[in-house]
């Protein structure tokens, strides 16, 4: 479905073609987010990705390179995350040519007027005050910090208030020098590809400067003896609660196991949690759960939002449901069907390339490899019920459990008690 190639430079190539689509997603992932970042510093990944739709040498306003966007019906966006931060244009692919040019002038010469970093900084202090204003999102960031602490991972991907109005033009060149090396890059075109799609990599992208290249901060795991619960007080209508525990890295086999077992707890209107909170119990609307492997540590963390009236409920309701995966072993109906549904569910989102150029650029620069759909589907085939059920003994253990409620209460005792409480028999 891809191939893989290194420009000169050492900037990997991957390309999916789909002959059959009249489009191209064009898109750059670079290893480097949050993660990397000094506590001085810290927000400047995702106010980097900000800064290069400001203006570049050759489109020197936001305003020109929107019109270029908008004028051949393209589309264009970024994303910033703990371990990597991505670009990419989806345009007809007749503008391929043209959407590399944009992406490319960004990435090497953005200017970083000191006017637009200032203008900027408004900017993103209204979308921090957007996400602290809205609970269902704004509960995973503190949930970050309880189950990370004072470390890189448990800081906001967004930074504080105090790091982002700091930043001057020299914080980010020394940023970009730092970490965006072509070495730490994946360039991906996926969709309707031409014959010479090389040629055009390294005529666009071939000269990106070779920037340095440091590491983050390594995360160290402390032995966890007793739960940790955080209630953040808002007077809110719906309780937000997030319940989980640390996971498997993304060089751990146990990552396979733990997917399906987030698909069998959390994942569709089948799923256990779906059916015993909201189905049979009518508690929550939205109810999930999943295991995200991170590159030295990890998480398993299921979501809820609750009727207020009913929280303590739904916490027990939540906590059953996982502590009966370590008692039971899940059906092989169960099993069959969280199998069939990830296959499923791939080959729908195989459908998007944009969904196609995410997940091999960024699979690339986190792991350094690509794992072809099969082969990841032919792991999660070999997943037992067995397996699922040492995987859920390792991570559903009480003394393990990381509790972060939004909601209208003052004291977390309550909710302390609910988790100390002796597991059913």
């Amino acid at each position: 479905m891809y191939s893989r190639s290194t420009l000169k430079n050492g900037l990997t190539l991957i390309t999916v073609n789909l002959p059959h689509l009249d489009s191209v997603t064009t898109l750059l992932a670079v290893g480097v987010g949050s993660r990397y970042e000094s506590k001085r510093v810290a927000g400047i990944s995702h106010f980097l990705e900000h800064m290069f739709f400001k203006g570049s040498k050759k489109y020197p306003t936001a305003e020109i390179i929107a019109n270029l966007v908008d004028g051949i019906g393209a589309i264009n966006n970024a994303g910033t995350d703990k371990e990597v931060t991505f670009y990419w244009i989806k345009s007809a692919a007749k503008h391929l040519g043209l959407a590399s040019d944009i992406l490319s002038s960004q990435l090497k010469e953005s200017l970083f007027a000191e006017s637009e970093v200032e203008r900027e900084k408004g900017v993103i202090i209204e979308e921090m005050r957007m996400y602290q204003d809205n609970p269902n999102r704004y509960v995973w960031s503190l949930y970050d910090q309880l189950q990370f602490g004072d470390t890189p991972l448990g800081r906001d991907i967004i930074g504080t208030q105090k790091s982002v109005t700091s930043f001057n033009r020299n914080d980010f060149l020394n940023y970009i020098q730092s970490f965006y090396a072509p070495s730490n890059m994946a360039l991906v075109y996926a969709g309707k590809l031409p014959k010479d799609i090389e040629g055009i990599a390294e005529k666009y992208f071939g000269d990106l400067p070779k920037n340095s290249l440091e590491n983050f901060e390594p995360f160290k795991s402390k032995k966890q003896t007793k739960p940790k619960v955080s209630v953040y007080y808002k007077k809110t209508d719906q309780v937000h609660l997030v319940l989980g525990v640390e996971g498997y890295d993304r060089d751990s086999d146990k990552k396979y196991a733990a997917r399906v077992l987030g698909i069998i707890l959390g994942e569709g209107m089948s799923s256990r949690l779906f059916m015993q909170i909201r189905e049979r119990r009518g508690l929550a609307y939205s109810v999930f759960a999943f295991h995200e492997p991170l590159k030295d540590t990890g998480f398993f963390a299921t979501y809820g939002g609750l009727k207020k009236e009913k929280i303590e409920e739904g916490l027990k309701v939540i906590i059953d449901e996982l502590e009966r995966t370590v008692t039971e072993k899940v059906t092989p109906e169960e099993l069959k069907k969280a199998k069939e549904m990830e296959r499923g569910r791939i080959a729908l989102r195989s459908e998007s390339t944009n969904f196609l150029a995410e997940h091999f650029g960024i699979k690339y620069v986190l792991d350094k490899s690509v794992e072809s759909f099969e082969e990841y589907l032919k792991k999660i085939d070999q997943v037992s019920a067995e397996d699922i059920q040492a995987v859920a003994s390792e991570l559903f253990q009480r003394s393990k459990f990381n509790l972060q409620i939004i909601g209208p209460f003052k004291e977390a005792r309550k909710f302390e008690a609910i988790i100390t409480a002796s597991p059913k028999p």
